[in-house]
Parts: structure tokens; sequence; C-alpha cells
């Protein structure tokens, strides 16, 4: 088998315990062990998507991906954002000029 091939068999199976696990949704309401066992599922969709995009298969823009890295500065935001009449929460008004 390719590596093409085995991707498609692993996204097949992620395809099926999702199937498997909204039924039990279904059957025993949202329970934390269900939630749990949904997040495990869709941590390993992600690293399928890992391993795809690691071998060059998989798609290399995508938004949001795990590991991606944003930058957010560590300016101060503009004051204009705020307004004139704005107070800071637990701090109380800013004294009035």
């Amino acid at each position: 088998m390719s590596v093409n091939e085995h991707l498609a068999t692993a996204v097949e199976h992620v395809a099926g315990l999702r199937r498997a696990t909204a039924g039990l949704k279904e059957a025993l309401g949202t329970t934390v062990d269900v939630q749990r066992l949904r997040d495990d599922i869709a941590r390993i969709a992600d690293d399928i998507d890992l391993v795809a995009r690691g071998a060059g298969v998989g798609d290399a823009g995508k938004v949001g991906a795990p590991g991606e890295i944003v930058f957010i500065p560590d300016d101060d935001y503009d004051p204009a954002l705020w307004g004139d009449d704005v107070d800071d929460e637990g701090v109380g008004q800013h004294p009035r000029s």
C-alpha cells in the first residue's frame, strides 16, 4: 500500500469512529466519557492531517492548523479603541480632567 492509501484508510476509519460516537451520543447522551471520546477522535484526525502534511500529501495552507504559530504583538492597544466613557473592570472610573 502507498502512503496515500494508508492515509485514506485512516481517514475512513476516523469517519467510522465519528459515526459510531454519534450513535453513542444519541443513546447515552452527552456524558463526560462520550465527550472525551469525541475529543480523542478529533485529535486523531488532526494527527492524521499532520502526518499527511509531513509526507507532502496534506493541505499545507490549512488555516488554524495544529502547531501553527500566530504572532501577537506585545504593543499597547490604541486608547481610542476604548472611547472616553469606558471603565476599567474592577478598577473603577478614570479620573475626569
